[in-house]
């Protein structure tokens, strides 16, 4: 911490705005911090030092600044709390440049640091500006063709995320992006090559976005999907930018802002309509969770139901964004039926989105085999459910996973209960290494 500037009139007159003590802020400065993968230990102590003018290091103010936004329901900057210094980072006009700058900010190791301790912004988690007509000359949702390497990319950083996790390779799409794609934008074609090559470093930020999400770095994955919608925007494919929104809504349902998931998930099926089937079910899919966590039964049925019927309808691809897996949607229905309450319902669609995972997909077979064995045990069905953990351990070996290491102390933490059990410890003392 800095010297003392004088006491912090800004901060208590927010405290007491968000009904708040020393001690809840501090509380909630310790969630966010764990959204970005610190672990912090403030307490009231901490506050009270703030309180007195001490300035809390990088980047406690931009996660105390968050904290209160959320409380308080408007955004509140560093500047706002009395913690002068580090300036907001600036959203340019141009999303090129943007993005551009984002890149190169990541690939750089000094400037990394202080973009991976970016919190996640309900703030910013609002449905963005949908892009008007299609470009010329290039069907919405097509595969662009800015050229076989990029094309490439995408399908290998896609792959890398199934067989691998999203900590696996993360520094290398990185440097592409900003060693290879950003020079690339700033060509500036025209016409449909333009488009093209927008819709392309959209997926390739997607990518990133998902890998980062997947990492566990909220806010640096946020970013990345920003500008992921609006490279697609700018290409004026409604397609690309409904799939992003809708990765936006699965994000914040993960992390608990249930109106921004809500209304990102409903404006990602509307721009959809008009999109090929794959891409119909995969936004559908997600208005569904959002509507069930909501409490809307009916409409997540609908929605689900719609899901299904577009799934049935798609044909095969090839293309990772062309496609959405019987699994994925099986996985999906699975959290519409847990949140609606039907447990075997949710067990059933678990058990088929296992059983139809490629062995490709590490990724996706560990968390599904999670998920099953935790709704086994709420079940009551104990060996069943260690059977399915001890599947789960073996994926997660091959993965570099932060959902993965969540879904491991979530089972930990379920199985500490039964730790006489003798399939229980086994698996208890085969995890330990994994804390």
């Amino acid at each position: 911490m800095t010297n003392p500037r004088g006491p912090n009139h800004q901060l208590r007159a927010l405290l007491t705005e968000a009904g708040w003590t020393q001690e809840a802020l501090a509380r909630a400065v310790n969630a966010l911090g764990a959204e970005i993968g610190a672990a912090l230990r403030y307490d009231r102590t901490a506050v009270a030092h703030w309180l007195a003018g001490t300035q809390p290091r990088h980047p406690v103010p931009q996660l105390a600044a968050e904290a209160l936004s959320r409380r308080i329901g408007r955004a509140v900057t560093p500047e706002a709390a009395g913690f002068p210094g580090r300036p907001r980072d600036a959203r340019p006009a141009d999303p090129v440049a943007g993005f551009t700058a984002l890149c190169r900010s990541d690939a750089d190791a000094e400037r990394r640091v202080g973009l991976h301790q970016r919190p996640y912004r309900v703030a910013d988690a609002v449905v963005p500006t949908p892009p008007g007509p299609a470009s010329p000359g290039r069907p919405p949702g097509g595969r662009p063709e800015a050229g076989p390497a990029l094309h490439d990319a995408v399908t290998f950083f896609a792959a890398s995320i199934d067989a691998h996790g999203g900590r696996h390779a993360r520094s290398a799409l990185s440097a592409y992006l900003a060693d290879d794609v950003a020079p690339l934008l700033a060509t500036r074609p025209a016409g449909r090559a333009r488009a093209e090559l927008l819709v392309a470093a959209s997926r390739l930020a997607f990518l990133l976005a998902r890998m980062y999400e997947d990492g566990l770095l909220h806010g640096v994955a946020q970013r990345y999907y920003t500008y992921a919608h609006r490279l697609a925007g700018e290409a004026g494919d409604r397609t690309a930018w409904s799939v992003v929104v809708r990765a936006m809504s699965a994000q914040a349902q993960r992390l608990g802002h249930l109106p921004s998931a809500l209304q990102l998930a409903e404006a990602a099926g509307r721009a959809a309509r008009a999109a090929p089937q794959a891409h119909q079910a995969y936004a559908q899919a997600q208005f569904a969770v959002t509507l069930a966590l909501t409490g809307d039964r009916r409409g997540a049925l609908s929605a689900l139901g719609r899901a299904e019927r577009a799934a049935d309808r798609a044909g095969a691809a090839s293309d990772p964004f062309d496609s959405y897996p019987a699994a994925a949607l099986h996985f999906q229905a699975a959290s519409v039926l847990e949140a609606l309450g039907d447990l075997s319902g949710a067990l059933a669609a678990l058990r088929r989105a296992a059983g139809e995972r490629p062995a490709a997909d590490v990724r996706g077979l560990a968390l599904t085999q999670a998920r099953f064995a935790g709704l086994l045990l709420r079940g009551g069905h104990l060996d069943e459910a260690c059977a399915s953990w001890e599947a789960f351990l073996t994926a997660r070996e091959r993965l570099r996973s932060g959902d993965a290491e969540r879904a491991l102390r979530d089972m930990r933490q379920a199985l500490l209960p039964f730790r006489n059990r003798k399939p229980v410890a086994d698996l208890l003392t085969r995890s330990a290494h994994g804390r």
